[in-house]
């Protein structure tokens, strides 16, 4: 199996700015497999691609787009929207979409299905019942729970450790771990339930190559252009 470069917010390590259509434009270039993004709804319904809940101090839910624009527009950027950026990527390469809170799956899926097939992207999240949501609209959605290095009770890291029950309930496909979290140990038991592993975020060549020799589904990176590179002395 070959493992999956995708450009983590694009190819974010070498744009002015991530998650916007230059990074995107650039793992296209590099030849990424994916590109991964982020998606959050702004107060007037508007579906844009950005990470953080807020900007500059502004939460995105409680501001228009035209007000996000004017914001990123002193920094020198314009966070896309995700008609743009399906738009650009359309036909290019495959899309590995997290969705950042639930509550938007249906408006998500309806833009997405209208530009990819079903084998060209696939939906994740942190939160469980977001993906419980997408397989209840579409079941034929790939989709992945991401597990983060949190830190917290023993109930929560046993979770995060041990996955499987999280996977089944809310009909996740794959898991997404931190590589921190995907241990020999992580990626046997998910390789002996049948779960493909997409870690993140992976910038090292050396820890690259290490999840290539386990042959992990993708390899998720700010530096897709490493990740290509370091992948190739497994496909000569």
């Amino acid at each position: 199996m070959d493992t999956a470069i995708i450009a983590h917010r694009g190819a974010s390590y070498l744009a002015k700015q991530e998650n916007t259509l230059e990074a995107f434009q650039l793992a296209i270039d590099i030849g990424a497999d994916y590109v991964e993004f982020d998606i959050r709804q702004t107060k007037d319904g508007k579906l844009i691609v950005f990470h953080d809940n807020n900007i500059k101090g502004r939460p995105i839910s409680d501001i228009t787009y035209e007000e996000v624009c004017d914001i990123s527009k002193k920094y020198d950027f314009k966070p896309p929207l995700l008609s743009e950026v399906l738009e650009l990527c359309r036909g290019k390469i495959k899309l590995d979409i997290e969705i950042k809170e639930s509550g938007y799956e249906q408006e998500v899926i309806d833009m997405v299905i209208k530009y990819f097939n079903y084998d060209s992207f696939m939906m994740k999240s942190f939160l469980d019942r977001c993906i419980f949501k997408i397989k209840h609209i579409d079941p034929k959605i790939k989709t992945g729970l991401l597990i983060s290095c949190r830190r917290g009770n023993l109930k929560k890291r046993f979770n995060d450790l041990f996955p499987e029950r999280r996977l089944k309930a809310c009909k996740a496909d794959f898991v997404s771990p931190h590589y921190k979290l995907a241990s020999p140990l992580f990626i046997h038991l998910m390789n002996l339930r049948e779960r493909e592993i997409y870690v993140w975020t992976v910038n090292e060549p050396k820890i690259m190559d290490k999840f290539l020799k386990y042959e992990v589904a993708g390899i998720i990176t700010d530096k897709p252009d490493a990740g290509i590179f370091t992948r190739l002395k497994y496909t000569t």
